[in-house]
């Protein structure tokens, strides 16, 4: 990868971090939970998207960048008021501007309608605001404006104020400005260059360039990142000024700026007319009282400076004269800039710690290697134990220090790839407000847990099933307005998504207050789609879990969301393939909450060594709640080939997994044998019957079907101590082939009685 591209990949990393600092921040402000430094941080994130995204003559992201970043002016100036609606359209341009970034990094178009129509939206808020009273002068872009109070001690007039705008008399011919520039480190860390800068402004005109060099430390405290040159350019041009501030646009962030405008009131005079004292008396109106205070140019006895950029004044107000004129709009811009650098600069100190971008495949190769570590340390304790050295002997006390060494290594490099799922959380927002929007209804998505950390692989795969739950929550579990009215609910319906860990797992909840699962509808249509007999005997919980099967949709027509039965048995193979399960639970009128619960990392697994037949499996250990050795009393023959287990009152199916698996073709003997009581995803019980326990460890996962291919009732493989491959049951599946309702093994036990 050259540099440029190596730029821009991390143009669009810092782009994704902005887009989710501009999402949270409005619905902070959405919520009206937000303070100044929340909208500011908003302003700054499209601000440095449009910065980024010019380097690259990325016009159409610019442009709409530029249209919002216009609008969140109004708003942190408070020349916009937060209502709902207003933010909701600054929501919507948050998406807008979030499907541009994705355009402009992966190709496509985006729909120009759609856009055209937000940029009319934000330009409306800004044109259509309610602002201060007729009489009073607008804000400039183009200059500093004045209003002069006239009229004292002129008895029976009565004047009202007049607005003298300077732009006229200063841009009919060539000016002067004294740009001051420092910029600070974080602009060379972006990869802009001053040099660069420097000679854009000295291609508008001619002028003069002085750099400061009296803040450069010793050798010895030189910092490599650092900023320590300033610069002071006099500059002669014919264009205006916001053509000089146009260069420092992207970088006024990261830097000091001041641009003075110098004016010679006798130049003025003798070009227009104007009296010399009166230039010079609007000139000092011009500064305000910190310009007034300042000593006139060498080189123009009569000249006065007019600050542009009052930042100094704007972050700390002084007195000023009676005849002190409003800040224009882009002094604004500039003092808030200047804050912002205060700001920054008083936190430097207490700034969190330092991070790095690694690449995510140097991250997999070192967890591979660790991996590895772990399985041949394993190995040499196996060789040692095999040798029969005595358990206090100095070998096996290293070895028991190496495996401690190697647990902590290993739990150290998959804290790396650890990440929290608010990367997966914050695109529930947008999906929530484009599915409420479609379905004409009115949905609060509250989220919790969103710092909780699973492996990144999780991460990444978790984000397909959620958008499902999420779009099936809101297109069938939330009523309409008028029905949530009727039956006594606010018009707004809520969606909770929440993370924890729990048992070694990671558990994600997602539940809504509608209206529940019409358990009769449900079964209803099972029936008519030949998904069930007519006669089948099923619970609840079954009755909820028949959503899940392919094909089944609840949905008379197709629409935009639903209706074509794909979806959910989606969900529930993409858990699964995770190692994970999905279950449900509803009351009618109330909601339901569907429950996921994933294992943390697919890299390792505590997991049961044991026996089947002639094989080694491994159990999951999450999976497992307790092992026993059954009992004569306790085994029930079932069916022509099926046995039950009962366990403390309860009957369940007691699968033989060498048989299951065809390892042996006899039924293995269930009085000399193991029974490991295993939980399904939907919360059923079964016992696994094997030959004996070998022992628990952590192993390393190896995906079988990668690297061989899918096989019914194994989720992967993994290598021992002894280099032999050992297969890892998926339970759910080998548990499943074998299950019976639990009603029906009841009953039809009773009737064997």
């Amino acid at each position: 990868m050259d540099a440029m591209a190596e730029i821009r990949a991390t143009f669009f990393e810092e782009c994704a971090e902005q887009l989710a600092e501009l999402e949270a921040g409005l619905l902070a402000i959405e919520s009206g939970e937000a303070d100044a430094d929340t909208v500011n941080a908003v302003f700054r994130a499209v601000h440095s998207i449009k910065g980024g995204a010019g380097a690259f003559n990325l016009d159409d992201l610019v442009h709409f960048a530029h249209v919002f970043e216009t609008t969140l002016d109004e708003l942190r100036s408070n020349r916009l008021e937060a209502t709902l609606d207003v933010v909701r359209v600054m929501l919507r341009a948050a998406d807008v501007l979030a499907d541009l970034v994705t355009v402009a990094r992966d190709g496509g178009s985006v729909d120009a309608v759609r856009t055209r129509g937000l940029v009319e939206e934000l330009k409306a808020l800004v044109g259509g605001k309610k602002d201060a009273p007729a009489a009073a002068p607008a804000a400039s872009d183009d200059g500093p404006i004045f209003a002069p109070m006239v009229g004292d001690g002129m008895d029976g007039l009565d004047f009202v104020p007049v607005s003298v705008d300077l732009s006229d008399m200063m841009d009919g011919g060539e000016s002067r400005y004294r740009i001051q520039f420092r910029p600070r480190a974080e602009l060379y860390a972006k990869a802009n260059e001053s040099a660069r800068l420097i000679r854009e402004c000295l291609a508008l005109g001619s002028g003069e360039v002085t750099c400061d060099t009296s803040a450069i430390p010793l050798l010895t405290d030189l910092d490599p990142e650092g900023a320590y040159l300033a610069w002071t350019i006099e500059l002669a041009s014919e264009a205006g000024e916001p053509a000089v501030r146009e260069i420092f646009e992207f970088v006024e962030w990261d830097c000091d700026l001041s641009i003075d405008r110098i004016l010679d009131a006798s130049a003025m005079a003798a070009d227009d007319g104007v009296d010399p004292e009166i230039a010079a008396l609007l000139a000092r109106l011009a500064g305000g009282a910190d310009a007034a205070a300042d000593e006139p140019a060498a080189d123009a006895p009569m000249a006065e400076v007019v600050e542009l950029k009052p930042a100094a004044a704007a972050a700390a107000p002084k007195p000023a004269p009676a005849a002190e004129a409003p800040a224009p709009r882009k002094a604004e811009r500039a003092a808030a800039a200047a804050e912002s650098g205060d700001a920054k600069a008083a936190a430097a100190g207490s700034a969190p710690a330092a991070t790095i971008r690694v690449d995510l495949e140097r991250v997999d190769r070192l967890i591979d290697l660790v991996g590895e570590l772990v399985i041949h340390q394993v190995m040499l304790s196996q060789r040692v134990m095999q040798a029969g050295l005595a358990r206090a002997s100095d070998v096996a006390v290293g070895l028991d220090e190496l495996e401690q060494l190697t647990r902590e290594i290993q739990d150290s490099v998959m804290a790396i790839r650890a990440q929290p799922v608010k990367s997966v959380f914050q695109k529930l927002p947008r999906l929530v407000r484009e599915v409420a929007d479609i379905t004409g209804k009115q949905v609060r998505l509250i989220t919790e847990g969103e710092w909780t950390e699973v492996d990144k692989t999780v991460i990444e795969r978790l984000s397909d099933p959620l958008t499902h739950m999420i779009r099936n929550a809101i297109d069938h579990g939330v009523e309409r307005p008028e029905k949530r009215v009727a039956a006594g609910k606010g018009e707004e319906g809520t969606v909770r998504v929440a993370a924890m860990h729990r048992s070694g797992r990671i558990v994600i909840e997602i539940s809504d207050d509608g209206a529940g699962i019409n358990r009769q509808v449900v079964r209803k249509i099972a029936v008519d789609k030949g998904l069930i007999p007519a006669d089948a005997s099923l619970s609840d919980e079954e009755t909820d879990n028949l959503i899940f099967l392919p094909g089944f949709s609840t949905k008379e027509e197709v629409s935009e969301l639903s209706g074509r039965g794909v979806g959910m048995d989606v969900v529930k193979r993409s858990i699964q393939a995770l190692g994970g399960r999905v279950s449900i639970a509803s009351k009618p009128g109330e909601g339901s909450m569907f429950t996921m619960s994933l294992p943390l990392t697919l890299a390792v697994l505590d997991g049961m060594i044991v026996s089947a037949g002639d094989h080694t499996l491994v159990v999951p250990l999450t999976a497992i709640i307790e092992t026993l050795k059954p009992k004569p009393a306790e085994v029930r023959g079932f069916g022509n080939d099926q046995r039950l287990i009962e366990v403390r009152g309860n009957f369940m199916p007691l699968v033989d997994v060498a048989r299951q698996l065809g390892y042996r073709e006899e039924p293995t003997d269930a009085l000399s044998g193991v029974a490991i009581l295993v939980e399904a995803e939907n919360g059923a019980r079964s016992a696994l019957l094997v030959d004996g326990i070998q022992g628990q460890r952590q192993v390393v996962i190896k995906s079988l079907e990668a690297n061989y291919g899918r096989v019914p009732g194994v989720a992967a493989a993994t290598i021992l101590g002894d280099g032999r491959v050992a297969l890892i049951i998926d339970v759910d599946v080998v548990a499943a082939t074998s299950r019976f309702e639990q009603n029906y093994f009841s009953s039809g036990l009773q009737a064997a009685e």
